[in-house]
């Protein structure tokens, strides 16, 4: 097993994984609670988020989660209204937003509903002004919950793509090339800017991709490329998807 570079735990299934998340999410958001007043989380959309997102809706983590000292953002959105089946603002709402005692003004969603080129501008100064500076030019979160799609793309950057616009380096336009649907995303280096980046991946369907990345070959897909500059990467990873490494 050492040929592996990066920081990865494996879980029997779907829902062991969503449980261990959890009680991850809680653990470090206490400690990160205890070093600073407020903390600053970059959120995911799609149906493995909404699985593990959904179990800090439990009572033992709504109780033991100092919640109105989190902030949440949105990794990447598609620029669709807030009440659309494909917002993954509307998707998190669901799951989590709606059943935690949070304040409204510590959720900073993109808006979907908003012209591209306006909110990939608004949502970056929205980063700015509450995400701190520490290592660098660039605003660093607290800890970006990631996914992978079956092509190795997280966020919404997709294998070959270019950004159609990008906002300081915080944030970016960007094409689905299955659809052409237009989306806004933090781009690679605020990701990897951030003090955490974890992946939480599961399914068969990316058993090659991740078996590709943590071996080391990393360049040929937008998710391989995440590698924090001074904070820390891990992998959250179901059986099947770890299929290939087991």
């Amino acid at each position: 097993m050492t040929d592996y570079i990066v920081n990865y735990n494996i879980y029997s299934n779907t829902e062991e994984l969503a449980d261990q998340f959890a009680i991850l999410f809680k653990e470090r958001v206490g400690k990160l609670l205890g070093e600073k007043e407020n903390i600053f989380i970059a959120l995911s959309g799609g149906v493995t988020p909404g699985l593990y997102l959904s179990r800090l809706s439990a009572r033992e983590f709504l109780q033991d989660i100092i919640w109105k000292r989190i902030h949440f953002f949105w990794v990447d959105e598609r620029m669709v209204p807030p009440t659309d089946q494909g917002s993954n603002y509307r998707a998190i709402k669901e799951v989590l937003i709606n059943k935690i005692p949070i304040p409204e003004e510590n959720i900073h969603r993109i808006k979907g509903e908003i012209v591209p080129q306006l909110e990939v501008k608004r949502y970056g100064n929205e980063i700015v002004n509450n995400v701190s500076k520490k290592h660098s030019s660039l605003p660093e979160f607290d800890w970006i919950l990631l996914g992978m799609g079956k092509d190795g793309h997280t966020a919404s950057i997709f294998p070959g793509t270019q950004f159609m616009e990008e906002y300081e380096g915080i944030t970016a336009i960007s094409r689905f090339p299955e659809t052409g649907q237009i989306r806004i995303t933090l781009t690679e280096a605020i990701i990897n800017n951030a003090e955490n980046v974890t992946f939480v991946i599961a399914g068969k369907d990316k058993a090659e991709i991740v078996h590709e990345i943590l071996r080391g070959e990393k360049d040929k897909y937008p998710a391989g490329r995440i590698n924090p500059t001074s904070g820390s990467l891990e992998f959250l990873i179901d059986k099947d998807a770890a299929s290939l490494i087991i």
